[in-house]
């Protein structure tokens, strides 16, 4: 939690929430012409606003900052010498992984209940009572569960490469070109309609880490159809599934990589 750069990052992104809240208001009070949302309609919209506040950093924000919590949890121990003295302790390899892997994982659960528990009260601030307000603690776990992905990837990095910048910098390519080839697999499954291309983007980590909370509110949400989450029919089997196999995997390799190897050295 010392890190300025983890402090600066959930600033923005609070900000960020409020400004989109405020952009939202205004739009509602101020329509443009040729809006055709009016009377129920509108009401219903405003009442499935809470989604765009909880949601919304799921894209890119959250997972970012769930790597720079996990980029330096076992890298920086390495860095500065400090991994031999806390491993003088009594207590095992395994025992001192599962506490920084805990610890990072503690921190970002925070950071998500952060971000849910405003995301809920601007929607009430701006927008009055709001629809299917009690799946809110289920979309929470289901962001947290999303999230494993890249914090437990980034958690191996560390401790595979031993280097924090490198570490959040694997991450964060990955994340940015899954991302990236993700859509280029849409444009193509859009000009031939081949569906292969479509089975092949939902392995990419991006995938199943950005939809699988929109899945989930899209079959547990009362309300009408919003435009906010996806339709239903998402595959949350199959999205829960990779971010098992990504976590279990990633986790798997940072043991392998920390029993094998020699951790009383001071990283160059």
């Amino acid at each position: 939690m010392a890190k300025k750069k983890f402090f600066v990052l959930v600033l923005l992104v609070l900000v960020l929430q409020v400004g989109l809240f405020v952009l939202f208001y205004y739009f509602f009070t101020n329509p443009p012409p040729g809006f055709m949302i009016i009377g129920p309609a509108l009401e219903e919209l405003k009442g499935s606003m809470w989604l765009v506040g909880v949601l919304g950093p799921q894209s890119l924000f959250i997972p970012i900052i769930a790597i720079i919590i996990a980029g330096g949890s076992m890298s920086e121990e390495y860095e500065r010498g400090t991994a031999d003295i806390l491993l003088s302790k009594p207590v095992t390899k395994i025992e001192y992984m599962t506490g920084k892997f805990v610890g990072g994982l503690s921190l970002l659960g925070f950071v998500i209940a952060l971000t849910t528990t405003l995301g809920v009260a601007l929607a009430y601030g701006f927008f009055g009572p709001q629809e299917s307000i009690q799946i809110a603690p289920a979309i929470y776990l289901v962001l947290l569960y999303a999230n494993l992905l890249f914090f437990s990837m980034t958690f191996m990095f560390s401790e595979v490469l031993r280097r924090t910048t490198l570490s959040m910098l694997a991450s964060i390519g990955i994340l940015v070109a899954s991302t990236f080839i993700g859509g280029i697999l849409s444009t193509m499954y859009l000009i031939s309609g081949e569906q292969l291309y479509v089975e092949i983007s939902k392995w990419l980590p991006n995938w199943s880490a950005s939809n699988l909370p929109s899945f989930v509110a899209s079959e547990l949400i009362t309300a009408l159809e919003s435009p906010f989450i996806s339709l239903p029919g998402g595959d949350i089997q199959l999205a829960a599934a990779i971010i098992a196999v990504y976590t279990i995997a990633s986790i798997l390799i940072a043991t392998l990589k920390l029993v094998k190897s020699d951790v009383t050295k001071k990283t160059d």
